[in-house]
């Protein structure tokens, strides 16, 4: 005969309505209520929307990293770039700097022991990118000095070229009255030129508005 509910142990009612929370937690999890949706479907499209979220952080980061190296490749190159102009700037420098360079000749000559008798300047020269700075040198002394002379001029940072050169003897040409010494072999006669950066043209100003 089939008893009532309230009829049955205790233990009993209690090992069925456990049974039935929990029939009713496992139903609702996988199957829901009506008009909700169902926890595992939203799980699922979470972990989906979680998955896809992860790629594009990973491409993403993969292009941050490509930009970064880029970057630094850039940053390295424009390093070296002006490293390249400081170095060309000493040698063809932009600004003429004449008293400096008539020094610098001077200063050779006096170390080489050979006698400068004149240094003129001649009209400066104006190229496509640079501009020439020759001067009309007379010099005399010993042929194996004069060699030294020339040598540094050679190894100075700062372009200098020696054209027009004539040998002869040490007498002659020059400015003023002076003595030549016994031992000198050789006279010369040649045009120093330096260089230095022609200017770059002004900007075309703009024409005045129309009234």
């Amino acid at each position: 005969m089939a008893k009532k509910f309230n009829d049955l142990p205790g233990v009993v009612q209690a090992v069925i309505l456990s049974g039935l929370a929990i029939a009713l937690g496992v139903g609702y999890f996988f199957f829901g209520i009506p008009g909700v949706a169902k926890p595992v479907i939203d799980l699922r499209a979470e972990r989906d929307r979680k998955a896809a979220q992860l790629v594009q952080l990973k491409q993403e980061n993969e292009k941050n990293r490509a930009l970064e190296r880029e970057r630094v490749e850039l940053l390295n190159r424009i390093e070296q770039l002006s490293k390249q102009l400081e170095t060309l700037r000493t040698i063809v420098p932009d600004e003429q700097a004449t008293d400096q360079f008539v020094k610098l000749v001077y200063d050779k000559a006096r170390g080489s022991s050979i006698f400068l008798r004149n240094f003129v300047a001649a009209p400066l020269q104006q190229r496509e990118y640079h501009t020439e700075m020759p001067f009309t040198v007379r010099l005399d002394g010993v042929y194996y000095q004069m060699l030294e002379f020339f040598r540094q001029l050679a190894s100075e940072q700062r372009i200098i070229s020696v054209v027009a050169l004539a040998l002869g003897p040490p007498g002659g040409g020059g400015q003023g009255a002076f003595k030549i010494l016994p031992h000198e072999t050789v006279g010369a006669s040649c045009t120093i030129v330096t260089y230095f950066n022609r200017p770059a043209p002004a900007p075309a100003k703009a024409p005045p508005p129309k009234r």
